[in-house]
Parts: C-alpha cells; sequence; structure tokens
C-alpha cells in the first residue's frame, strides 16, 4: 500500500536532503540523490519506485545485533519489501546524524523508529511476554550505519547495514500517537 510522506517522517532524513542540495560534485550529488529517493519510495511503500533505485541483481547485508542474513537478488530483496510493508515496519523514521559520500558509495549514520506490537516484540527475542502487552503498540528506537555501494550506472548496489543494538523499546504508543509510524491503519 502507497501511503503519503508524513513531516514527522521527512524531517528525520532532512540532512541527506540538505547534503544533496549542498553537494558541488555532481556525481556525488546523484548518489545523495539516489539515496534520498530510495528512502523516501521505502516508506511511502512503493515497491516499483524503490527497485527502480537499485541494479537489477542488489545485496543486502546485515552485520550486528541483528540475526538477519539480508535478501539477495531481485526478487528477494522485492520480497523483503513487500513483507516489510506488510507489517508497517518501512513507515519509520530514519533520524540520520552524520552523511559522508564518494564517487562509488553513501554511508549514512543515525536512529531508526518503528511501531512495533508486543507480540512482535517478543516473538522476535527484543521483549519478553511480560515487558509487553502483545496487541499493544511500542515505540522502539535502535542505531545504524548504512553503506549505500553505487554502481557506475548511479544506482544502488544494496545495502551494507551495521546495527549495533536489538531495537531498545521506548514506551507503549497511545492511539494515534505517531501515526507516521507502523502500519496505515494503526489504532
Amino acid at each position: 500500500m502507497i501511503t503519503e510522506l508524513r513531516p514527522a517522517a521527512e524531517r528525520s532524513w532532512q540532512l541527506l536532503a540538505d547534503r544533496a542540495g549542498t553537494e558541488p560534485d555532481p556525481r556525488k550529488r546523484a548518489n545523495l540523490e539516489i539515496v534520498a529517493r530510495h528512502v523516501r519510495e521505502e516508506v511511502r511503500g512503493d515497491v516499483p519506485a524503490l527497485m527502480e533505485t537499485l541494479v537489477p541483481q542488489p545485496v543486502y547485508e546485515v552485520w550486528g545485533a541483528s540475526d538477519s542474513v539480508g535478501p539477495k537478488g531481485y526478487d528477494e530483496v522485492k520480497a523483503f519489501y513487500e513483507a516489510s510493508i506488510a507489517i508497517g515496519k518501512n513507515r519509520l523514521e530514519f533520524e540520520i546524524s552524520n552523511v559522508l559520500v564518494e564517487h562509488d558509495t553513501v554511508a549514512t549514520e543515525g536512529i531508526f523508529r518503528h511501531a512495533y506490537t508486543g507480540e512482535l516484540l517478543t516473538s522476535r527475542g527484543f521483549a519478553a511476554e511480560d515487558e509487553v502487552e502483545p496487541a499493544a503498540w511500542y515505540l522502539v528506537e535502535y542505531r545504524a550505519l548504512i553503506v549505500w555501494p553505487i554502481d557506475v550506472g548511479g544506482l544502488i548496489e544494496g545495502e551494507r547495514m551495521y546495527v549495533g543494538e536489538s531495537p531498545r523499546i521506548l514506551r507503549r504508543l497511545e492511539p494515534g500517537e505517531c501515526d507516521h509510524l507502523g502500519p496505515p491503519n494503526r489504532g
């Protein structure tokens, strides 16, 4: 489901857009712009537009606190994003604190924020059953660094995500609070 971008989500990656707007080198500016477009389309849930930012056979790697391996190839990456959209994980904040850009790489560091149910938190081992209510929604965050390799044609070759910690539960969300996070129909 494609959704509109909410200002709170867009503000979280403003540093990336600002950096693109001030980059004098055309190749570096294009790299920043393709990463910004990728993030925007992911949060909107527009899988075809998102996949257009990637090379035909992208490779994703996840390192650190996550036990995820990462999808490889067009079909796996597309399925990864479709699964993310199904649970609302794509509707996120990525509060970027650092951006580095070279002619073949962009790196972004910051805090990811999501809305997860208590059930998801316990099923993935992020919380004990007595810490959360299964049907309640919780604001979670974790620090991560993403390295975005860019091919000579200007498309993203995948993501190398370095996750420094498991999602931390910040608080239970009240109905309507942070409604830009999680599924669009979250209560």
